[in-house]
């Protein structure tokens, strides 16, 4: 349960700071989304918008268990 709450936040933290360029997508293990938001550099601001909030959304949903 730690573990799950240390990687949503971690998550989170690489989404909002380098997830432009597809950090994120990597960490989770998706390579192929992960090279397509780095060529594309976060689908210029949208996907990784819509990435960062999200993984805030996720994070959100767990410290309300």
């Amino acid at each position: 349960m730690k573990n799950e709450w240390r990687y949503l936040l971690i998550g989170t933290i690489i989404s909002w700071y380098i997830g432009f360029l597809g950090a994120d997508r990597f960490y989770r293990g998706q390579t192929g989304l992960g090279i397509l938001k780095l060529l594309t550099f976060g689908g210029l601001g949208i996907w990784w918008l819509v990435d960062a909030i999200i993984w805030t959304s996720r994070l959100g949903e767990f410290e309300q268990k």
